[in-house]
């Protein structure tokens, strides 16, 4: 069943699953050897449905002006689906190759992998994999979606102290191919990649770069979990016979919380696997399991 661009304009909830699954289609047809990765798939579609919403178009009714793809025929506004999708896909395996070629340069010194992306373990993804239902979801993923990306660009400009680190950070979202983040970072704060020296030591630069960039996204975030997540890193004392982190419910509990609260957040980490925790008041945090909760991250 084909969709149109009025579809999408003024009946997003039946149109929006077909859009995503033609997206879907081309994204794997264009990617070619990456069809496959679905974080791939997932950020050329997410790219073609940002344009769509930057231009006012999917879901919006009459809220906003009509615009040329309005006007559009059917098998003309396909080709602009289909060249969007093309373009992102080819920008994609462009970056890919790239990396892989440099990927010795990108290596931990030691040899482990470096697994401290943030935007791999403090966040979801920004689009998700599965279409909406209904329009009601999709104004309430994309309002969290904005308030998440304006937190990360938060966070991100907070890095201005430290040069190098933010420098490390602007690269990074160059190389994942987030251009459209990176831009408004850029323009907001009045940079530009090309202002930014290189740095022999951008690595470890990066490295601690995003212990802050996850510290930021915990200290500001309202969702009860991350903030006892937060409180764990914060208030638990190593002890010097275990090495565990130790603290209790009261310690926790400070502020407006009750102890009620405390252990229901606690109960979500145990759930997620972050945390072994029986109900005693005083809670124990192992070393691993700390690495672990101070990446958590849970949207509102």
């Amino acid at each position: 069943m084909p969709f149109t661009a009025h579809d999408l304009r003024y009946n997003v909830e039946q149109s929006y699953p077909l859009l995503y699954a033609y997206l879907h289609r081309q994204a794997q047809r264009f990617l070619h050897s990456l069809k496959y990765d679905a974080s791939e798939v997932d950020l050329v579609i997410g790219h073609v449905v940002e344009q769509l919403l930057r231009l006012g178009m999917l879901g919006a009714g009459d809220t906003t002006p009509l615009i040329a793809l309005d006007h559009l025929s059917d098998a003309q506004f396909y080709g602009f689906l289909s060249r969007s999708v093309h373009n992102k896909a080819i920008d994609r395996l462009r970056k890919h190759r790239m990396q892989v070629s440099t990927t010795a340069e990108l290596e931990a010194p030691d040899g482990s992998d470096n697994d401290d992306d943030p935007l791999n373990e403090a966040i979801t993804s920004l689009w998700g994999t599965t279409p909406f239902s209904t329009p009601e979801e999709i104004a309430l993923f994309l309002a969290s979606q904005q308030s998440l990306r304006n937190l990360l660009k938060h966070c991100i400009t907070s890095l201005r102290s430290a040069p190098n680190q933010l420098q490390a950070v602007l690269r990074e979202l160059q190389e994942m191919g987030a251009d459209d983040l990176l831009q408004g970072i850029l323009e907001e704060n009045q940079l530009s990649l090309s202002s930014l020296s290189a740095n022999p030591h951008m690595s470890q630069h990066k490295d601690h770069a995003h212990k802050k960039l996850r510290h930021c996204l915990q200290q500001q975030s309202t969702n009860l979990t991350v903030l006892i997540a937060l409180r764990l890193t914060e208030y638990g004392k190593q002890s010097a016979d275990t090495g565990d982190y130790v603290t209790d419910l009261p310690t926790l509990a400070q502020g407006d919380l009750s102890q009620e609260d405390v252990r229901t957040a606690l109960d979500i980490l145990v759930a997620d696997g972050l945390l072994t925790w029986h109900g005693e008041t005083q809670v124990r945090v192992t070393p691993p399991q700390m690495k672990r909760i101070s990446r958590f991250y849970r949207e509102e």
